[in-house]
Order: C-alpha cells, then sequence, then structure tokens
C-alpha cells in the first residue's frame, strides 16, 4: 500500500507516519504491508499511553534483538522483515510490537530457537552459547515489556475518562454541515490494545 493508504488504515496523516518512522527507525518502503500499518498502531496506542520514547525504543530494539536471536528474520527475505511480521494478537506467549508467538509465556526460564532457514556463515559460538544469548535477551526483553505493560495499565483509566469526555464533548457540539464521521475503529482498536 501507498504512505496515503498507510496513513488512513493508522488514522494519522503522511507526515505523521514519515515522522514516526523516522523516530522508531523503521525499515524505509515504498509499498507498505497490512503488518507496517498494524506496528505503527500499536506505536501511537504507546505513545497515547504515555511511554516515554525511550522506553518503546527500548522495548523495539530488544524485540528485533530477540527476533534476531532466534533466527526468525530467516522466514523473511527482506529489509522489511519486523515489520512485515507484526499482528495485532497479544497475549501472554506473543511479543508487544510485533505480536509474534513464542509458542511459551515472556517470562519463561527457557527458550526453543527457530529454525534458521537462512545459509549464514559459522558462528563465532556454539548453538549453546547462542541458547543462553537467546534466553539473555528473552530476560531483558521482558524486564522492559513489563515495564512498558505496568504504564499502560496505569494509564487505562485516564485514557477511559479522556474517551468518555471526549464522546461527550462531541454528542453535545453541533457538527459542521456536511462533516462526515472520521472514527476508523482507531478508537476500538486503542481499547483492544489496552483492555
Amino acid at each position: 500500500m501507498t504512505l496515503k493508504q498507510l496513513a488512513v488504515m493508522t488514522g494519522k496523516s503522511p507526515p505523521f507516519i514519515l515522522n514516526l518512522t523516522s523516530r522508531f527507525s523503521l525499515a524505509k518502503t515504498g509499498d507498505y504491508s497490512s503488518s507496517y500499518a498494524v506496528l505503527l498502531r500499536k506505536l501511537v496506542a504507546l505513545l497515547l499511553c504515555g511511554v516515554a520514547q525511550k522506553d518503546i525504543e527500548k522495548l523495539l530494539v530488544r524485540e528485533k534483538n530477540l527476533l534476531l536471536l532466534l533466527n526468525v528474520d530467516s522466514l523473511y527475505n527482506m529489509t522489511t522483515w519486523f515489520e512485515d511480521l507484526c499482528q495485532p494478537d497479544s497475549g501472554p506467549n506473543r511479543l508487544l510490537l510485533s505480536g509474534y508467538d513464542l509458542g511459551h509465556p515472556v517470562y519463561a526460564d527457557k527458550i526453543q530457537a527457530s529454525l534458521d532457514f537462512e545459509r549464514r556463515e559459522n558462528e563465532l559460538f556454539s548453538s549453546q552459547d547462542m541458547g543462553e544469548d537467546a534466553l539473555r535477551g528473552l530476560r531483558m526483553y521482558a524486564e522492559t515489556y513489563a515495564a512498558v505493560l505496568v504504564h499502560m495499565r496505569e494509564e487505562t483509566p485516564v485514557i477511559a475518562d479522556s474517551l468518555k469526555w471526549i464522546r461527550q464533548a462531541c454528542k453535545r457540539a453541533s457538527p459542521e454541515p456536511g462533516a462526515k464521521s472520521q472514527d476508523s475503529g482507531f478508537s476500538l482498536h486503542l481499547a483492544s490494545t489496552i483492555g
């Protein structure tokens, strides 16, 4: 999809989308996937929850690094591998931004790496050491993930009150002649992401 279509899917303007992709160092492309839009909606939701940019960046970097250690990138043959694997799913076994299913809880003591289908040069470390790196990566990710979830939970009542007030204010205000509703379903997406 084009930048303009991506902007419509996220409920934001094209300049906002360009700023967001630059701000979080996301892969540049001329053809965006629907998964890319999912990631952007999640980033917008985190920003709306008041999660600090540095915490979102840390979560994004740690999530990408964990997926690299698990060789998930070998399943995708492009520079947008991370953005293109993102899905709206969430749960105790899924990473927050990508929605990738680990097959076990994020807070697990063991980790199963994905099969590596990409031909790579020999590693400097044994597969046991690589497994320990993946487990260390999972623990670092889980620490950041937990902090972000705490912040999201703390902000949920504030956002719910704000949405209630916005609905009341908009309901009472008289619409401009010929104005159409701009609700793209993002408020429902935000509620499902937070809830």
